[in-house]
């Protein structure tokens, strides 16, 4: 008991330190560190837009020709003796650079994409873990009131087995519930401290308490997921596949390799210069077969596109159907079943005032009434989970 009342003493402490949901997620999107690594790409993609279309850069020669074993330094021995400077450079010819740019464009926004996927998912998973934490900490109090009451049925029970109206084992189970709820209350304290934990894992700040509303309302999903950064990051990446097919058409075409390189001689003969192409060959059909490579990429990620759609298609409509049964559980719970058991409670004591009733049945019809709230907590736990989860999917919509 001691160690309740600190727990929840500490709950209480901690309150006016409480943290929207919406405050948990701003942190977490400004100091995640997986959010600051794609940032880091986007940043570097953005630099490789600025290259992409750079020439190779030149090749400086320096060299001597012609060099005599018996006088490495005489350079008046023949005509061709000579030192030399060359510079040799790679031309690109036909649209290679242009298309090497939009792949860098596409690249960075297949990135951008992907941040923003990232942020959906922690959003999503913030919202999830912190439904459960106010969920299970409602749970935690209505379990101190279910002990409050078998610690009340098992003093009545001794009283009333001194007087040989029960028997032994009915003490003895009581303990045996008590004990049993002790170990469920821990359990449940200990999965109420791990998910504050899994939130500052991803948020990197101390979260103490959350301050968030638990109002349930029936939910429509927005079926639209057209522009989600998932998908889009598929289309960006069919739009490159097809820009490096084009690259490996383009490629038939080789490029030129200029060369110019100029001879110093003796001064008994006249120095000259010496020009040269280097044109590669397409003839072994290398870039061909690169072309179909990339053609079939491009069928394959048109293919997990169309498998992506039909699964978010899937995962909407069960999560909806999810949310609508959870929903209407919940209500029944809450607004049928609930109150009629409290109505049974009234009758209870109205026929103990009279003596018509063992104390007995009062207490445990209360502990009934609490074991239907639970059953209602359960069902709000799994309406807010699917509800966070959706928020991937609708992009919070």
């Amino acid at each position: 008991m001691f160690k309740n009342a600190i727990f929840f003493a500490f709950l209480t402490i901690t309150s006016a330190y409480a943290q929207s949901i919406e405050e948990i997620v701003e942190n977490t999107l400004n100091n995640n560190y997986d959010l600051k690594s794609i940032q880091n790409s986007i940043f570097i993609a953005k630099e490789q837009i600025k290259i992409s279309q750079n020439w190779k850069n030149p090749t400086l020669t320096l060299g001597a020709n012609d060099i005599q074993s018996s006088n490495l330094f005489a350079r008046d021995l023949e005509p061709m003796q000579a030192i030399y400077i060359g510079l040799s450079q790679i031309v690109p010819i036909g649209d290679k650079q242009k298309l090497k740019k939009d792949l860098s464009l596409k690249q960075k926004d297949i990135e951008q994409f992907l941040l923003k996927d990232k942020k959906l998912q922690l959003k999503a998973k913030i919202y999830e873990y912190s439904y459960t934490i106010l969920v299970l900490e409602k749970k935690y109090i209505l379990l101190n009131q279910y002990e409050k009451n078998l610690n009340s049925l098992l003093k009545l029970l001794n009283a009333l087995y001194g007087n040989t109206q029960v028997t032994q084992n009915s003490i003895l189970n009581t303990d045996i519930k008590i004990v049993k709820l002790k170990l469920k209350k821990e359990n449940l304290k200990n999965t109420i401290k791990t998910l504050y934990l899994k939130l500052e894992e991803l948020s990197f700040s101390k979260i103490s308490k959350i301050d968030a509303s638990l109002n349930m309302k029936t939910k429509e999903l927005k079926k639209d997921f057209d522009n989600h950064p998932k998908i889009m990051m598929l289309v960006k990446s069919i739009d490159k596949s097809r820009l490096s097919s084009k690259l490996e058409e383009a490629k038939k075409t080789s490029d030129i390799k200029v060369n110019i390189s100029y001879f110093s001689r003796d001064k008994k003969y006249k120095d000259y210069v010496n020009f040269s192409l280097n044109i590669p060959l397409s003839v072994y059909g290398t870039e061909s077969i690169k072309v179909l490579k990339a053609k079939i990429k491009t069928k394959k990620i048109k293919d997990n596109l169309k498998t992506l759609k039909q699964k978010f298609k899937i995962s909407l409509d069960i999560l909806q159907e999810n949310i609508n049964t959870t929903y209407l559980t919940y209500n029944l719970l809450k607004k049928t079943i609930i109150p009629l058991k409290n109505k049974v409670q009234e009758n209870l004591e109205t026929y103990n005032s009279f003596n018509q009733i063992k104390p007995q049945d009062n207490i445990k019809n209360l502990n009934e009434i609490i074991s239907y709230k639970l059953q209602a907590l359960d069902e709000m736990n799994k309406y807010f989970s699917f509800m966070s989860k959706s928020i991937y999917f609708t992009q919070g919509l």
